[in-house]
């Protein structure tokens, strides 16, 4: 990081010190109130987590956007009455604003830490206290991009959603670092403070990669991208942020995903060579006999258990194929539920599977580490790293 880059970290890290002086405090009292909630006390609590995760989100320090994102994502269901804060949930806060603090002193090396279980844990109270229509928000993946096409952001529909409660409108807002801010004389957080001052940040992020390389043209920008909502309307948008409207592209939100399978004994719904069962507590995705599992499919079902918030168990049957974009389907999917605190369980595993992965040289061992139960593997005669294999 060159001086500059230095001298923001350290008012970020500064400003998070300040943020986070009374943090445990602010919580106890939130313990003991219960459900009286007092909404100023838990404004104060979700801002300290808004305003840190607009930081980390400019310096592109994951680990502390995820971690302050998780947070702010329970303090909206606490302001908003859909999660009364007693001392389980306190407690689990407490925690994450520790660990919180922590990443931020550590600066960059804190995305080479694993956070995963704190951020599953967080996501799985949240879960907890969801609908099935908000379920089903949590797991539709929204991609936020330039009316060119480029993809800036990729947010789940209720992220988005709790953006714009209350009227607001969502815009993309595209600045230049050098023409926009340094020219002006401002630093990247005058900007997040001057937009905060009217609205909410949903997301922000530099883009580093967008200068290009000495053997292209120069670019001369270094562009900075905000999601942010607000009550101000299109027709004057401009004028709050001093930019020309064709960098302010107004987003609207998506139209709620369909609504999922009711939960009940015997609720099914079919996806062609997979049939998605559903009881009350469980979810089971089986294939059918002799049939061949695809990646597409396959993802749907997947997402159609996820948005019911259940542990899910994959019976595979005796597959003919099995490719490696379906593998890819089970590695995201291992990941996406031990995300949100929930089990997936592989039985009556086939070989097939496992032999995909063996000849494109993925070994087990490196499945493993991706989130895909060693069972699995290990039921298999004849692959590297089964009971017949090498």
């Amino acid at each position: 990081m060159d001086q500059m880059d230095d001298e923001i970290l350290a008012m970020f890290i500064e400003d998070t010190r300040e943020h986070l002086a009374n943090i445990e405090t602010a919580l106890m009292d939130m313990d003991r109130l219960g459900a009286d909630i007092d909404e100023e006390l838990v404004n104060t609590v979700f801002r300290a987590a808004h305003s840190i995760k607009g930081g980390a989100g400019f310096l592109n320090l994951n680990n502390t956007r995820d971690l302050s994102h998780r947070l702010e994502n329970l303090l909206h269901m606490i302001r908003s009455r859909e999660i009364v804060p007693e001392t389980r949930i306190i407690n689990q806060l407490l925690t994450g604003f520790d660990r919180l603090l922590a990443l931020v002193e550590a600066g960059p090396a804190s995305d080479a830490e694993d956070i995963s279980e704190l951020l599953a844990s967080l996501s799985g109270i949240a879960t907890e206290h969801l609908s099935t229509e908000q379920r089903a928000e949590a797991v539709s993946i929204v991609p936020v991009a330039l009316p060119g096409g480029e993809v800036i952001f990729e947010l789940d529909a209720l992220t988005l959603r709790q953006g714009a409660s209350g009227g607001k409108n969502l815009y993309l807002v595209e600045y230049d670092l050098i023409h926009d801010v340094q020219a002006r004389g401002k630093t990247p957080f005058d900007v997040i403070a001057t937009m905060e001052s009217s609205g909410l940040i949903v997301d922000c992020r530099m883009e580093l990669a967008a200068v290009g390389d000495l053997d292209a043209p120069p670019v001369n920008r270094i562009p900075f991208y905000v999601l942010y909502a607000s009550i101000v309307e299109p027709d004057i948008i401009g004028y709050l942020f001093a930019l020309d409207v064709s960098r302010i592209h107004p987003f609207p939100l998506p139209e709620p995903p369909a609504a999922p399978v009711p939960a009940g004994v015997a609720a099914a719904q079919d996806f062609g060579p997979w049939q998605l069962s559903l009881d009350l507590d469980t979810a089971s995705l089986r294939l059918g006999s002799g049939q061949a599992p695809d990646a597409g499919t396959a993802r749907e079902a997947l997402l159609a258990a996820l948005s019911q918030g259940l542990p899910t168990t994959i019976d595979w049957g005796a597959p003919p194929s099995c490719d490696l974009a379906m593998l890819q389907v089970l590695v995201a999917a291992a990941r996406t539920y031990a995300a949100r605190g929930l089990d997936l369980t592989h039985v009556a595993c086939s070989p097939v599977v496992t032999s995909t992965a063996a000849r494109a040289g993925i070994t087990p061992a490196a499945l493993a580490a991706a989130g895909l139960p060693g069972h699995l593997f290990a039921a298999c005669p004849g692959v590297p790293g089964g009971p017949d294999g090498i």
